[in-house]
């Protein structure tokens, strides 16, 4: 289960296995491991792409990783990996996401 388990509502093996499934039925799904900057694996994003727009479904990090610094690094990447997209997020990630738009230089 790896990263998805720390997603409260997928704590089985069959709702991680729909939930991928869902992101492999599409080319515009995507999922992105991020990387903490000592090189360890501490986040997931489940993206969307449509029109113009890089919709965030999920977003988790480990229990360690959790800070506004490491959102703004997920955020700053997602943003040079898809230029033309403008992020949109739930209510869960609203308030990382305000901070980091909000940020005059987004590191």
């Amino acid at each position: 289960m790896g990263l998805f388990s720390l997603v409260s509502e997928l704590q089985n093996m069959d709702l991680v296995a729909q939930e991928m499934n869902w992101y492999a039925a599409k080319d515009n799904r995507l999922i992105y491991l991020w990387r903490d900057p000592s090189n360890n694996w501490s986040g997931l994003v489940g993206i969307e792409l449509q029109n113009e727009q890089l919709l965030v479904h999920q977003l988790v990090l480990t229990p360690q990783s959790v800070s506004q610094g490491n959102y703004n690094r997920i955020f700053d990447d997602l943003q040079d990996l898809y230029p033309k997209y403008k992020i949109v997020v739930g209510f869960e990630n609203r308030a990382a996401w305000e901070k980091w738009e909000n940020a005059t230089n987004h590191a």
